[in-house]
């Protein structure tokens, strides 16, 4: 009979790390693949930001002048910077950009284009790019604001993907260690702790196995696809390094509530 209990111990131990294995390397799979994604979402937006611009076009009326209307456009709350650029300075870009476009603009005869500002915004004030436009238009000797409205919304949503990801992360950071805090709390001596800790070492080693093995496979996922995007970021090591910690350390605890029960 005790031989039969101390059989069914080993047996329960065995699988108790196999579990702790599958368990490290399917959570683990998960995280990679969200920091995986919350990365090209922060370079989606990196590159967004950079380009998305607001082109505010100077009115031929009045007598209003170019420093004048760009103090007003900066004046504009969420306004980063704005940057004058002459109808010369234009028609030169697109000769660069656009050679066969220019001769259909000169065809009208003389420089067309207009003077204009390439306004850049906050990234807090993407979301109300509306309103901002509105009052840009107020502005004495604007005549026109021109900007890419879609443009403007993948941003917000690309940023908004990512910081959701992040919280996520943090969430689940605390909660974590809420369940660590309270199944260690049976411990109640420091000794008893570093007793259990050399006791069941082995624990560490199947919780960071398995997420060493998820961070491998993400990247074996990922990779064959590579070429489907020109953007293209990896995470940064040390969340690899935080998702093995924690699974290591996830696999100790788990073992601790099971010896309690």
């Amino acid at each position: 009979m005790e031989e039969h209990r101390n059989e069914s111990k080993k047996s329960g131990g065995r699988k108790g790390y196999r579990v702790v294995f599958l368990l490290a390397f399917s959570m683990g799979l998960s995280a990679e693949l969200l920091l995986f994604i919350r990365a090209q979402m922060n370079q989606i937006a990196f590159i967004l930001k950079d380009d998305f611009r607001i082109v505010a076009v100077k009115s031929e009326r009045g007598k209003v002048t170019a420093s004048e209307v760009e103090n007003g456009l900066k004046n504009i709350q969420g306004t980063l910077s704005a940057v004058f650029v002459d109808k010369e300075a234009r028609l030169k870009k697109l000769k660069e950009d656009d050679p066969e476009l220019v001769s259909s603009v000169l065809a009208v005869g003389g420089n067309p284009l207009p003077d204009t500002w390439e306004i850049k915004l906050k990234e807090d004030a993407l979301g109300g790019v509306d309103l901002w436009t509105e009052e840009a238009r107020k502005v004495p000797g604007v005549a026109d604001i021109r900007y890419k409205p879609l443009e403007a919304y993948a941003i917000l949503h690309a940023l908004f993907y990512a910081q959701l990801i992040t919280l996520g992360f943090y969430a689940a950071a605390c909660a974590f260690l809420l369940m660590s805090v309270m199944i260690l709390s049976y411990r109640k001596t420091l000794s008893g702790l570093f007793c259990a800790l050399k006791k069941d070492s082995v624990w560490f080693a199947a919780g960071a196995a398995g997420a060493g093995l998820s961070t491998i496979a993400a990247y074996g996922l990922i990779y064959p696809v590579k070429y489907l995007s020109s953007l293209w970021v990896w995470p940064n090591p040390l969340w690899h390094a935080a998702i093995a910690a924690v699974s290591a350390l996830g696999g100790w605890v788990l073992c601790q509530w099971k010896n309690e029960r």
